[in-house]
């Protein structure tokens, strides 16, 4: 990491949309809670404002929002004196959202940590009275605990003089190819009577092919065994010919197990039939016996599996029926594969059948074959996680997966590459941010 006592210049790329107040004075100031890599501050600072303040639990973030901004932010911000903290017009917030997403474990305000985050920005406001707020988060916020959240938030800022809007916003509305809902929440003690949302109309997003050129960036190449593993599932593409919106699970070839009434159905009948990959049952003779030989999905399950796999299974059966000479050569080779990576998961172009033409995806559901005009959302990703460009072989760069988040002018990244790809999922999406002020501040 470069030493910290030469911060860059930041100079956001643009794309495109309404850019009136871009030469506003830098008498506006903002502070910038939770920065992580500084969304806020790229998307208001190029709007002419100045940040006076900048919190972020992190150290190497902190280390590199110095780098890129020229300023170094303060650790957690539970212990950061209201007091101390300097006068400013908007305050800006991506608090942590981890509670509040359907990945998350949902327990909202419930939450003995970050879920109570929301309070130290009501206490910092509470103080100050900025002008302005500014928040961003998961649209889950306004439904978790029965929107009572929510309710809490608006609640507090109301009591505080403010009145508040929101609208969710994903980066392709803006011209951005990728597929990210996030709510926007904007709290004004003027009213918003001057403010309307940034239009979305007639932005035509770019192809995620346009951003990808950073061929000379230390990218990641695919590991020899996931390039194996997407040979074979093309091999069974090409066999198919055809792909639909079912997932193909690679277990249920051969598989007779009873997908319903799985419960209900006995030990001696269970033994008549055929588990994963085509296992026989005959030699079982306990129920834990039989459950080792089912597919992962049913084990963890003891049985019951939600309606949207119970179709996937279903597919994969008839597949089989079909193809049952060519696939019972063809799932020796997936027999011992990871669980997650014996199932594909078709997103694709129509007509095309051509995986390496398309955004692919490792995830913990399975293998995802996504369209490539956009990039799968942004999340706090594992290394698995990370796109792979079909066309090119190899993974997204992360100069690259900054683009999405309108980012990519950052001087500075984490060094380490899954760090990079959990802050550029954490971000808040600096283009969008600052198209909301450019209309929110006056």
């Amino acid at each position: 990491m470069d030493h910290l006592s030469q911060p860059s210049d930041f100079h956001s790329t643009s794309h495109g949309g309404n850019s009136g107040q871009q030469n506003r004075p830098t008498t506006i100031r903002f502070a910038d809670i939770f920065a992580g890599l500084g969304g806020f501050h790229a998307g208001l600072s190029k709007r002419g404002m100045q940040c006076v303040f900048s919190s972020e639990l992190d150290k190497e973030l902190r280390d590199l929002y110095y780098k890129n901004f020229g300023l170094l932010p303060e650790g957690d911000i539970r212990l950061v004196d209201e007091k101390n903290i300097p006068k400013h017009d908007v305050l800006c917030a991506g608090f942590p959202c981890q509670p509040f997403s359907v990945a998350g474990k949902k327990k909202g305000a419930a939450c003995p940590s970050s879920g109570k985050l929301i309070n130290d920005i009501l206490r910092i406001a509470a103080f100050h009275l900025p002008k302005y707020i500014l928040l961003e988060n998961v649209p889950n916020i306004l439904t978790i605990q029965n929107g009572e959240f929510w309710e809490y938030i608006e609640k507090s800022l109301s009591e505080l003089g403010y009145e508040i809007d929101y609208k969710i916003f994903s980066p392709h509305q803006f011209g951005i190819p990728q597929k990210r809902d996030r709510v926007f929440v904007v709290a004004s003690r003027v009213g918003l009577a001057h403010f309307r949302w940034p239009t979305t109309t007639g932005r035509v997003a770019k192809k995620l092919s346009e951003l990808i050129t950073h061929d000379n960036e230390n990218v990641r190449h695919i590991e020899p065994a996931k390039m194996r593993i997407l040979n074979k599932w093309q091999q069974l593409v090409n066999e198919v010919k055809k792909m639909n919106s079912y997932s193909i699970v690679a277990s249920e070839f051969g598989a007779s197990y009873p997908i319903t009434n799985f419960k209900k159905t006995s030990l001696h009948e269970m033994r008549m039939l055929k588990g994963a990959f085509g296992k026989p049952l005959t030699n079982c003779k306990t129920w834990a016996d039989i459950m080792s030989r089912m597919p992962h999905y049913m084990q963890d399950r003891n049985g019951g599996i939600p309606d949207w796999l119970r179709s996937s299974l279903i597919y994969s059966r008839a597949l089989y029926s079909q193809h049952q000479e060519f696939l019972d050569e063809w799932k020796l080779d997936v027999v011992e594969a990871n669980n997650s990576w014996q199932k594909l998961e078709w997103r694709g172009i129509a007509g095309n059948t051509d995986i390496w033409q398309h955004t692919i995806q490792f995830r913990a559901s399975g293998i995802r074959i996504i369209k490539p005009e956009f990039a799968p959302s942004l999340v706090a990703m594992t290394p698995t996680q990370t796109p792979i460009i079909g066309a090119k072989k190899r993974y997204m760069g992360v100069r690259e997966a900054a683009s999405l988040q309108s980012l990519d002018s950052l001087r500075c990244f984490p060094e380490n590459n899954g760090r990079a790809f959990k802050a550029l999922g954490n971000a808040v999406n600096a283009f969008i941010v600052g198209e909301i002020a450019n209309n929110l501040i006056c």
